[in-house]
């Protein structure tokens, strides 16, 4: 998860970490305009959109033994 926008870590570092794990259950989540701080000064909309893409991700890697 990477800001597009953000001045204090390059979004390139994380593009290139995934690039390089060799894992292939991994995803890269890149918020155009989004800064450093993904949940927190950003528009609502950007807030609201991370957080579904993180409960996405737990729910699809949770076991479905303990979903109710």
């Amino acid at each position: 998860m990477h800001g597009e926008a953000d001045i204090i870590t390059d979004p390139s570092a994380s593009k290139a970490l995934y690039q390089k794990a060799k894992v292939k259950d991994k995803k890269l989540c890149l918020y155009k305009d989004a800064f450093h701080t993904l949940l927190e000064g950003e528009p609502d909309e950007t807030i609201f959109h991370v957080l579904d893409d993180i409960i996405s991700w737990l729910d699809d890697h949770s076991s479905t033994k303990n979903k109710v």
